[in-house]
C-alpha cells in the first residue's frame, strides 16, 4: 500500500454505520434479525463488525424500506429478486446518501443566516455605544 494515501477502514461499528444511515442503532439490530443477509461479524463479547459490504447492502434495504416506502417483505422479495438491479440501487443509495452528506442541511443554512444577522445588530449596536461614550467623554472633558 503507498504510503502517501489515506488508510481505509475494513471494519465499522454498528454506532458508526448508523450515524452513516442516521437511524439508531437498534434498526440496524432489527434489521439483521429480519434479513439474513446483514451477516457483520461479532467478537466473543458480541460487539457488531460491519465489512463495506455489510454497509452497502444496509444501504440497500434503508433505500428500499425507508426512501421507496416498501414493507420488509417487499425489501426482502427486492433484495432476493434481481441481484443486479438490487445492487444498482445500492449504488444509487450510496449517491444518495453520499450526495445529501456532501449538503448543508438547511436548518444549518437558516441558522448560519440567523448568527449573521445578529452579528450584523451586534456590531451596530456597539458602533452606537462607542460613539455615545465618545459623546459623553467630550462633553465632561469641555
Amino acid at each position: 500500500m503507498p504510503l502517501n494515501q489515506p488508510i481505509q477502514k475494513r471494519y465499522f461499528s454498528i454506532s458508526e454505520v448508523a450515524k452513516m444511515l442516521d437511524v439508531k442503532p437498534s434498526l440496524l439490530r432489527f434489521w439483521e434479525k429480519e434479513f439474513s443477509q446483514i451477516q457483520p461479524k461479532t467478537n466473543a463479547r458480541g460487539k457488531r463488525s460491519y465489512t463495506q459490504a455489510d454497509i452497502d447492502l444496509v444501504r440497500r434495504i434503508y433505500d428500499l424500506v425507508k426512501v421507496q416506502g416498501l414493507t420488509l417483505e417487499g425489501a426482502r422479495k427486492a433484495l432476493t429478486a434481481k441481484k443486479g438491479e438490487a445492487r444498482e440501487r445500492g449504488v444509487l443509495a450510496k449517491e444518495r446518501a453520499q450526495a445529501a452528506a456532501a449538503k448543508p442541511a438547511p436548518a444549518v443554512d437558516a441558522f448560519a443566516a440567523q448568527r449573521a444577522e445578529a452579528v450584523t445588530r451586534l456590531k451596530k449596536v456597539r458602533q452606537q455605544l462607542l460613539e455615545a461614550r465618545a459623546a459623553l467623554q467630550e462633553s465632561s472633558g469641555s
